[in-house]
């Protein structure tokens, strides 16, 4: 298995009141601490999906990611998800989608994942949480086609729910806690006891 990984982070975060990517999480930038996770999974493509505020954000990255912009970042996270499609290299027959926004999920977390694509490799696993599958999720090559066809806001919730029978998810409380607001920002921090 050739895996690459393609983290959303291109919206503009309006419920936030600034560039939410930059918020200070625990010392660092909020999209840098998320990608951590990702940095211990080792060496592979590694694309992270800009947009509204790409400018700003694009000094934060790591050396180990890849940048692409996404000029219809408006579109939504299926627009997103599309762009990055594009630019997968050849040899890549899976691809690991991420949020910037989730700062509970460790690598242990995304190993598991892995670890069913590994022992199911033409199905899609995904996190479960809440009210059904979402990301992290990983696609095999054959979905790729349908994931650059993706548009509007709600990525690729659509694609799993589309053929159960070749679904196989995973539970991820983790996965259930994204940050969109000033609140949810201060909420996180202080559950940890942690400062900006």
């Amino acid at each position: 298995m050739k895996l690459a990984v393609v983290i959303l982070a291109a919206g503009s975060a309006s419920r936030f009141g600034g560039v939410k990517q930059l918020a200070r999480l625990a010392g660092q930038p909020m999209l840098v601490h998320c990608l951590h996770a990702y940095a211990r999974l080792g060496q592979m493509q590694s694309l992270v999906v800009l947009g509204a505020n790409a400018d700003k954000i694009e000094p934060v990255l790591p050396d180990w990611t890849d940048m692409v912009v996404n000029p219809n970042w408006r579109q939504g996270m299926g627009s997103s998800l599309s762009s990055a499609v594009g630019w997968l290299h050849s040899e890549v027959t899976h691809l690991l989608v991420g949020l910037g926004d989730q700062p509970d999920i460790q690598a242990e977390q995304l190993n598991a994942l892995i670890a069913q694509a590994c022992l199911h490799p033409n199905k899609r696993i995904a996190a479960a949480y809440g009210d059904g599958p979402g990301v992290p999720a990983i696609f095999p090559q054959q979905d790729f086609g349908l994931l650059a066809k993706l548009e509007g806001d709600r990525g690729a919730k659509p694609l799993l729910l589309a053929e159960p029978h070749r679904l196989v998810t995973l539970e991820l409380q983790e996965a259930s806690y994204d940050i969109d607001t000033q609140d949810e920002l201060k909420q996180w921090q202080q559950a940890r006891g942690t400062r900006p």
